[in-house]
């Protein structure tokens, strides 16, 4: 079966299309009038013109193909970026090509941990010296905020009490 040639606004608009402009514009840019360039991309694009269909898939194609990046060329490269890197002395961009080779090929593990001062599985207790410990770490700046009072629980009717703030100055 014979290829059929595309006529110059077809190949334009194929090109346009792959490049990612709407069959719209990329019917205007190809030189179709305005005021049916909606029409004619929809037309151009559809089952109607398999070949500039065909043009348009072969030129994303393509373009995918440039910009394919395996993870065999991506260590083959950043190994040639490290070699170069220790030849010029540079040590830290040799370095760092270095790690991100081992974390391209997955010999790192990166691994982060959340914790949460749950007050709901705290005990009383816990909370009362999780609010003593924010208060020293804040300087004696806690939030506002205000208390709620439940029913009391059978337990020592200890109270606890957060230190006063100082007001005096030290002076030298």
């Amino acid at each position: 079966m014979k290829k059929q040639k595309l006529t110059p606004k077809q190949e334009k608009f194929a090109q346009n299309v792959a490049k990612g402009m709407t069959q719209k514009d990329a019917a205007i840019a190809a030189g179709y009038s305005e005021k049916n360039a909606l029409k004619a991309g929809y037309v151009l694009a559809s089952k109607e013109n398999p070949h500039v269909q065909d043009k348009i898939r072969a030129l994303q194609e393509k373009a995918s193909k440039k910009v394919e990046l395996d993870l065999a060329t991506h260590l083959t490269d950043l190994k040639d970026i490290r070699e170069g890197a220790m030849r010029n002395g540079a040590w830290s961009a040799a370095v760092a090509a270095e790690v991100a080779r081992g974390k391209a090929a997955g010999l790192y593990v990166n691994r982060s941990e959340l914790t949460v001062n749950r007050v709901d599985v705290m005990s009383k207790e816990e909370v009362l010296e999780r609010m003593k410990q924010l208060y020293h770490e804040t300087g004696g700046v806690l939030p506002a905020g205000s208390v709620i009072e439940l029913e009391k629980e059978d337990t020592d009717e200890t109270e606890y009490t957060l230190p006063k703030r100082s007001t005096e100055t030290v002076q030298s």
